[in-house]
């Protein structure tokens, strides 16, 4: 099932906390995407997090892979999960 991640950094948190845990949130990010979990992933223009096309058989199953990101076992993202379908547009413009 294909789904969109908004991972969006806790503004209440300091820098120094996700500059502690960056080496191993990018590599663990990177394994997201060898492992086709994450098809695309994407910084905010803003630099307040990221957004991920990802691939998963539920929405439990992808909240329990990104519980394993460094920044999420340190409470520095919050992450938003959004199943999503083909545009439903086209078959109502193809009288389906």
């Amino acid at each position: 099932m294909k789904m969109f991640a908004i991972a969006r950094r806790r503004t209440d948190k300091d820098s120094a906390e996700f500059a502690k845990h960056g080496d191993a949130e990018w590599r663990k990010a990177f394994s997201f995407v060898v492992d086709g979990f994450s098809r695309e992933i994407y910084s905010m223009a803003n630099g307040a997090g990221a957004v991920m096309v990802i691939e998963a058989d539920s929405v439990e199953q992808a909240e329990a892979r990104f519980s394993d990101l460094p920044f999420v076992q340190n409470g520095l993202l919050d992450i938003e999960i959004i199943p999503v379908t083909a545009y439903r547009g086209f078959t109502l413009a193809l009288g389906g």
